[in-house]
């Protein structure tokens, strides 16, 4: 029969589960990977995910669409699997395209007409739409370093 988990084991794996990797989290507690992995789940502590890299940068981003996979793949230090899941990923978002860099003419009217009316004009989805119209807002107003919510 299976030990059960005490619940110090069980404060360790909310502690640490997001930060350290599940071989070593296994190795501290003396579990198996995939009774970490079924505790985890029970007790909604996060895991590292072995899918999560790196975080794709602004200018990687702005690749895609110019470049093949294989291309991609080698100017960011990616493997194919990632660079490919990344296009499906923001291909679903964009409504099954790929969409370039927003050009000035787009960023135009994002200051004339609301983000449903954009994305007809444009063909980007109203998700896209969205986002680049708070990314234009916290440029032009300084937000990230000014934040007027912020108590001083």
């Amino acid at each position: 029969m299976a030990e059960l988990w005490q619940p110090f084991e069980n404060l360790f794996l909310h502690e640490v589960g997001a930060r350290m990797p599940l071989p070593e989290i296994a190795a501290k507690l003396e579990r198996s990977e995939s009774a970490i992995t079924r505790q985890a789940s029970r007790i909604g502590a996060p895991l590292l995910s072995r899918m999560n890299g790196r975080t794709w940068t602004d200018a990687e981003l702005f690749l895609f669409g110019r470049f093949s996979i294989e291309e991609l793949a080698v100017a960011t230090g990616r493997s194919n699997i990632s660079v490919r899941n990344k296009r499906n990923s923001l291909a679903r978002k964009s409504g099954g395209k790929i969409m370039s860099e927003w050009t000035s003419e787009e960023l135009a009217l994002l200051w004339r007409y609301n983000n449903e009316q954009v994305a007809e004009m444009t063909g980007r989805s109203v998700e896209e739409v969205g986002d680049r119209r708070l990314k234009a807002n916290c440029e032009r107003n300084n937000w990230p370093e000014f934040d007027p919510e912020r108590e001083s």
